[in-house]
């Protein structure tokens, strides 16, 4: 027997549905297993979450099942979960995701809340042998707090890890963790969790050419939508049981043919899903065009569709949401999906007067309006206008915009007074308006994403016509020293 065994760990993170990249990945993982085996060496194929994302419309139809197809088809052997399975599926749903999964799914902290057990579907580590080489695999997946509301208790990872690794440790000779935690995190597991060898990474999308080395702990990470597949490198040295040797590297997914049968399975796929979802939904009288940087009676319209959702007095939401027009005639779920691809939900929050009219007064300044989002669940560029309902607001154009006035449902804004007012969830995340994130009460309407709130709303013709009435009025600029317009009961 030879003094050294190889390891070979095949790894993808964060793929998002991106079904086009997949066949190519299927012959990479291909090619270079029968590689490594044929030179009697071992390799693991995993991957690391968010590999679905329902802006795809197979995943959207199928609620991921066609993307555990895929991985079945890839020859993947375990997986963790990202917060793109865990939050954007209802729990009905998942729980039946992966039925004929072919491979293990490992998540160590989330239990489901009926049972306060692991959920059916997976387990909370998994033990891989080699011949004599034992092999301890770990998953956690980022803890948002939207899983209490959608029926699973989540867990902050680094104590169920430290728990874990210490029952582990002595038992087993290598310890993987498949994280969906993102990069700083993994940083400072890493650092604070002893007897981690490798940690596989996904959410924060950085890509790690040759991974990271954060104490005696090998972070990697392959970027993101499949562009390249990670390849860890792990030498065991049997005698002196420790690791002689690891390094890591990424494959360019581009540089492989694809796999043609997965890719006709894929449009097989693509054709059934498309089937399913062009069912028309409403009948529109008018187009619903959008427009990133002014007012729309689309924008408007999901804004008051929001404000119904939710029970709300107001309703606000950024026009960066709405990707592509709603033409008028027959409207399909598939052109929904096409306009609002988000995993984004409604929510509510108490607000006073003063913390509304802030986050007004800073949603319409260029800098915010053209800014670039990323992440919280945005597929879109840009922030864009802030559209609103249950408001008339008043404002100087100017290049730094400044509101003059502001009624809710017909009355003069009380700054003292508290609001309820009907929101999006990203808002809560990405900490873009911090007077939002000061109010109370915040409540998150789970687990229906916007364009299934838009389904609903869409066939309310009064809510229709009244979102082609405008909510922003322009005033002329007077110039400096101009004293701003109170209404009564608007103190500062």
């Amino acid at each position: 027997m030879a003094d050294t065994c190889t390891l070979h760990l095949l790894h993808t993170n964060d793929l998002h549905s991106h079904f086009e990249k997949m066949p190519q990945i299927a012959t990479c993982l291909k090619t270079r297993r029968e590689q490594w085996e044929s030179q009697q060496e071992h390799v693991l194929t995993v991957d690391i979450g968010d590999h679905m994302d329902r802006m795809d419309v197979r995943s959207e139809a199928s609620f991921g099942k066609t993307n555990v197809s895929v991985l079945n088809r890839c020859g993947y052997q375990y997986a963790t979960i990202g917060n793109n399975e865990g939050i954007t599926l209802p729990k009905s749903k998942l729980d039946s995701m992966y039925e004929q999964a072919g491979f293990t799914v490992i998540v160590g902290n989330l239990l489901d809340r009926a049972t306060m057990a692991p959920p059916a579907w997976a387990v909370p580590y998994a033990i891989h042998t080699f011949g004599e080489l034992r092999i301890a695999l770990l998953g956690m997946t980022i803890p948002f707090s939207s899983y209490q509301n959608m029926g699973w208790e989540i867990r902050e990872p680094l104590p169920v890890l430290r728990e874990q690794v210490a029952a582990l440790r002595s038992s087993v000779d290598i310890v993987i963790l498949l994280s969906h935690l993102g990069y700083p995190t993994d940083c400072r597991l890493a650092q604070e969790v002893e007897g981690l060898d490798v940690i596989l990474g996904g959410h924060t999308h950085h890509t790690l050419p040759h991974g990271e080395r954060v104490g005696n702990t090998l972070i990697a990470q392959t970027g993101r939508f499949g562009e390249h597949v990670g390849h860890i490198r792990l030498v065991w040295d049997r005698a002196a049981k420790q690791i002689a040797d690891v390094s890591a590297e990424l494959f360019e997914t581009g540089q492989y043919e694809p796999d043609q049968r997965l890719l006709a399975f894929l449009q097989k796929e693509h054709e059934r899903a498309h089937a399913s979802l062009i069912r028309p939904i409403a009948r529109l009288e008018r187009d619903l065009r959008v427009n990133w940087t002014e007012e729309t009676p689309f924008g408007s319209f999901l804004a008051a569709s929001i404000r119904k959702w939710t029970g709300a007095e107001v309703g606000i939401a950024n026009g960066g949401l709405l990707l592509s027009d709603l033409q008028r005639g027959s409207l399909t779920f598939a052109q929904l999906l096409k306009s609002v691809p988000h995993p984004i939900n409604a929510c509510a929050v108490t607000l006073t007067g003063s913390q509304l009219a802030a986050v007004l007064e800073q949603a319409i300044q260029p800098q915010i309006v053209h800014r670039e989002l990323r992440g919280c669940g945005f597929r879109g560029k840009i922030e864009g206008w802030m559209a609103v309902d249950g408001l008339r607001i008043r404002y100087e154009d100017s290049e730094e915009p400044h509101i003059v006035a502001i009624e809710v449902n017909g009355q003069p804004l009380a700054r003292e007074r508290e609001y309820r007012v009907g929101t999006v969830d990203m808002f809560m995340y990405n900490r873009l308006f911090p007077d939002l994130l000061q109010g109370r009460e915040i409540e998150y309407f789970l687990p229906e994403m916007l364009r299934e709130v838009i389904a609903s709303t869409i066939t309310d013709t009064a809510l229709v016509q009244n979102a082609f009435l405008p909510r922003w009025e322009k005033v002329p600029s007077p110039g400096s020293g101009h004293a701003i317009e109170r209404s009564k009961g608007d103190e500062r």
